[in-house]
């Protein structure tokens, strides 16, 4: 029995330049020209990323102030082996407050490298130089 209630449904696919949202990315100022970049480098980034990846698979890394995210964004791009890995290495809402006004215990030093060396492990894990290798960080943050 058929009451005229039927519902239909409409899906259009559009391909071509994207109107969308812009995301949040690395920029062109890099630790090459920027001395908080270089400093973070060093400090967080290089004793993580050298204690998951060899010698001959390490082959550049990259620190970048964010564009098209929260203002302050710092990101961190490795190359090894051929592969690229790129990630949010820190952003000023995690270092006390949110946009809504509630405070939080900033990050330090240790929480952004813990971090990292968590998302490097499972990008190792899923790269092809390291397909299923369970690698784990063990690094020692230089005292600042």
């Amino acid at each position: 029995m058929d009451d005229g209630s039927a519902c239909s449904s409409r899906l259009t696919l559009t391909f071509g330049a994207s109107s969308g949202p812009i995301h949040a990315r690395p920029g062109d100022v890099t630790d090459a020209e920027d001395e908080h970049l270089r400093v973070l480098k060093h400090t967080v980034a290089l004793p993580v990323v050298t204690s998951l990846l060899s010698d001959e698979e390490l082959e550049q890394v990259t620190i970048h102030r964010g564009i098209d995210g929260d203002p302050g964004d710092v990101w961190i791009t490795v190359a090894a082996a051929g592969e690229e890995f790129q990630d949010l290495l820190t952003t000023p809402p995690w270092h006390g407050g949110d946009p809504d006004g509630e405070q939080h215990s900033p990050l330090t030093a240790e929480d952004c490298a813990q971090r990292l060396a968590d998302h490097l492990e499972d990008w190792i894990a899923e790269s092809r130089f390291g397909w299923g290798q369970q690698r784990i960080a063990h690094y020692v943050l230089p005292q600042s």
